[in-house]
């Protein structure tokens, strides 16, 4: 087992995963990596994908994708490995009166609702998201999944931000992180051209 974990992260260093940055964004010093201009490109996806499914559990029933960036990853990954998959919305992305319109049919956690006919009693369920910073979303929507029955011990990044602390706020509520790629907290070339 753990000669595949060290074979997994050493194709896991080859991959090549392009991303933009967003300059300062979710804050001032940090700069978020976009992984849209991989994601456009299914010969760039593939592996990504392909990757992260060699980190699924194998208990793992259903995926949990945060939106945005976690959507179309958890999508391709339940497909790929014929698993379930629920949508993650962060209440913070909905308008006050979509939400307003929603929220009887959701149920709603720290910022975070999945929908009320997901029926995670019981089952297994692994987060899927493209960049870990905090882990504020993760650990909310992990918690709202332990709230509705569900087993939640496991989110999948494709990123991972450094010096944001967000892998060791997930270790304190028992989620074990597994990231693709790290990437300094503010990307060289936003820092040149600062």
């Amino acid at each position: 087992m753990i000669d595949q974990l060290q074979q997994a992260a050493k194709r896991d260093d080859e991959l090549d995963i392009p991303f933009r940055s967003w300059k300062n964004h979710p804050a001032a010093g940090v700069d978020f990596p976009d992984l849209s201009i991989a994601t456009s490109d299914a010969a760039r996806t593939r592996p990504i994908v392909d990757a992260l499914a060699s980190r699924i559990p194998a208990d793992v029933e259903v995926l949990a994708g945060i939106d945005i960036g976690g959507l179309g990853l958890a999508g391709a990954l339940a497909y790929r490995n014929g698993l379930g998959f629920i949508d993650i919305r962060k209440v913070d992305s909905l308008r006050n009166e979509v939400m307003r319109s929603i929220i009887a049919n959701y149920e709603l956690g720290e910022g975070v609702v999945i929908s009320k006919g997901a029926g995670l009693a019981g089952r297994h369920v692994a987060i899927v998201d493209d960049c870990l910073i905090s882990g504020g979303t993760a650990l909310a929507t992990a918690r709202l999944i332990r709230r509705l029955g569900g087993r939640c011990d496991t989110a999948l990044f494709v990123f991972e931000i450094e010096g944001m602390s967000g892998r060791e706020r997930l270790a304190q509520g028992g989620i074990r992180a597994e990231v693709l790629r790290t990437v300094p907290r503010t990307a060289p070339e936003a820092a040149e051209s600062a």
